[in-house]
């Protein structure tokens, strides 16, 4: 079925090996989960910070500015390590590091023209962002200017080493790195009363440090398990000669990526567009404290990916049925952050300031949205590990021109609760839809 990437193994795994799984996976799991945790207390902190040293206006500028060239990024972002995941388990599981390194030096490759393409068109769109988004001549300036961290994110590849290594101890580490900085970097701004810029660069290099350590980590790691260089043998055909499925999981992955984006940092962009740079920064501290459920989600569904692709592989039994305890516990933990923040959400806002006191019901509505993107996780995973990776696809554009449809009408008249409200059912629909192909697949 799946050719000489999945090789021809036969036997099935019983319960001893689907417990060694799911353990696997709550380790690993717990692991990257407590990496994101610190990570998120960094970011919300150092986001609280700059609302509270800056004006709504300003704070709002800095996210938009940010977001630009999150979504330049992410529209040339390939993810390759999914790809690495997805095809460099079986290399590396059936020791062939002679295709494993082919393997890497494609994506390596992949990433590093995809990021040259992004700094250039970050530069070169900079004025059209400006005029949309009610930006002067100084911060389209900036735009320019800050699209050059892009260079830094060309790390996908060591991203995906890391994975096929179980290493996931390292991107825990990782993940700390970038919100760290910049915490203490906006920490020493806040404390000196500094402008904008002061606010604009640390939160630029920051995001750049916490990258290029991904990058010397994940080449540290290879380094690690192979003798031979990663270069050595190369050839650029093996590029072009990629065999046809590597480039169909290449571009069912770009295209889910760019659907991902949408509500991730498009809609920050909306925001401002519609409703005013303040609106924006409102909208991006709601989503900011959110990320306590959205973060999660992605966590989960990267961690679950490799071992479920070990699972499938190995036609284990608890393939279909780990993914689902999985979403059930996680939308009940995700409905009682839910029902916190309906007590607690307005007092913490009013520690930022009592101008983002107003973002309050759009927190409460974006957390509802985020879990059932968290139930939803190990259920997207097990889908990529079947792979039906262009069935998810086929569903996200679904929710995804749900989302864009409701936020366009309701925003409008409802101000920020639109978003919230497109966000739940979008969210909603994606995960039912989900679970009803995963049925009709086993």
């Amino acid at each position: 079925m799946f050719g000489p990437y999945f090789g021809a193994s036969t036997g099935r795994v019983h319960s001893d090996d689907r417990e060694s799984m799911l353990k696997r996976v709550l380790k690993n799991f717990a692991v990257v989960l407590r990496g994101r945790g610190i990570a998120a207390v960094f970011s919300v902190t150092s986001t609280g910070l700059m609302a509270n040293a800056l004006s709504a206006t300003e704070f709002g500028l800095v996210i938009l500015l940010h977001t630009y060239i999150m979504v330049v990024r992410g529209a040339l972002n390939f993810r390759t390590f999914e790809t690495i995941v997805r095809f460099g388990i079986p290399l590396s599981e059936a020791g062939d590091d002679r295709g494993l390194r082919s393997l890497l030096r494609s994506t390596m490759m992949i990433d590093i023209v995809a990021a040259l393409l992004a700094v250039i068109l970050g530069i070169a769109a900079a004025p059209l962002a400006g005029h949309f988004l009610q930006w002067d001549s100084d911060m389209v300036a900036w735009a320019a200017m800050y699209s050059l961290i892009i260079l830094a994110t060309a790390n996908s590849t060591p991203n995906g080493i890391l994975r096929i290594y179980d290493r996931f101890d390292a991107l825990s580490v990782q993940f700390t790195i970038g919100p760290a900085l910049r915490f203490m970097m906006v920490s020493i701004a806040w404390v000196l009363d500094a402008p904008m810029p002061v606010f604009i660069v640390a939160w630029g290099s920051a995001f750049a440090a916490g990258h290029i350590y991904m990058t010397v980590r994940g080449l540290k790691e290879l380094k690690a398990h192979m003798n031979t260089s990663l270069w050595s043998g190369f050839q650029w055909q093996e590029i072009r000669d990629r065999q046809q499925a590597f480039w169909k999981f290449i571009g069912v992955v770009y295209w889910q990526t760019n659907i991902d984006l949408l509500p991730k940092h498009v809609s920050t962009l909306l925001a401002g567009a519609l409703l005013g740079p303040a609106a924006a920064g409102l909208f991006r501290l709601a989503r900011e404290f959110s990320s306590v459920l959205t973060q999660p989600a992605v966590l989960l569904r990267e961690v679950f990916f490799p071992d479920l692709t070990r699972s499938f592989h190995a036609r284990d039994e608890g393939f279909h049925t780990v993914p689902w305890k999985t979403a059930f516990i996680a939308g009940a933990a995700g409905l009682v952050f839910v029902i916190l923040a309906l007590f607690i959400g307005r007092p913490i806002l009013g520690i930022v300031g009592e101008e983002y006191v107003a973002a309050a019901p759009l927190l409460s509505l974006m957390l509802l949205a985020a879990t059932f993107e968290l139930a939803g996780a190990s259920l997207r995973a097990a889908v990529y590990a079947m792979g039906k990776a262009a069935s998810i696809l086929r569903i996200h554009v679904i929710g995804i021109t749900t989302y864009v449809a409701m936020f366009f009408v309701l925003t409008p008249i409802t101000g920020l609760i639109g978003p919230g409200l497109a966000g739940i059912t979008s969210s909603l629909l994606v995960l039912i839809l989900t679970g009803l192909l995963i049925k009709r697949n086993v």
